[in-house]
């Protein structure tokens, strides 16, 4: 029982680990972004983050290394989320699209996530 115990708790600090580190890294990044290109360059540095975010945790189900999940959850979240914005854009105002697509690609990268499981497919 005790031995179960101990993997949970390492498993939980390097959970905990990785949450500091990946904080520490977005936050100096927006750090640099807003000195070098102000508010602008900050809100376009949360928007990549933002628009990348469902395929990073869509692609995090498989067997990729953490460098290709990161540049195809950047590369998929230029093309496919602009996308679905724009086709959504063009029956209701792009605003309201914006939020729709990032709730929909959210909750497929969930569902997929869930039915893949902890396997690592692939």
């Amino acid at each position: 029982m005790t031995e179960h115990n101990e993997k949970k708790s390492e498993l939980n600090n390097e959970i905990k680990q990785k949450i500091i580190f990946y904080s520490a890294m977005i936050l100096t990044g927006l750090g640099f972004l807003y000195y070098f290109f102000g508010m602008t360059g900050a809100r376009v540095g949360l928007g990549i983050l933002f628009v990348s975010l469902p395929f990073y945790i869509l692609l995090g189900a498989f067997s990729l290394s953490e460098g290709e999940v990161a540049v195809l959850s950047i590369l998929a979240g230029f093309t496919l989320f602009s996308s679905v914005v724009y086709l959504l854009g063009l029956a209701i105002s792009f605003r309201i699209s914006i939020l729709i697509a990032f709730a929909v690609l959210m909750g497929v990268a969930v569902v997929v996530r869930k039915v893949v499981g902890r396997k690592k497919v692939v």
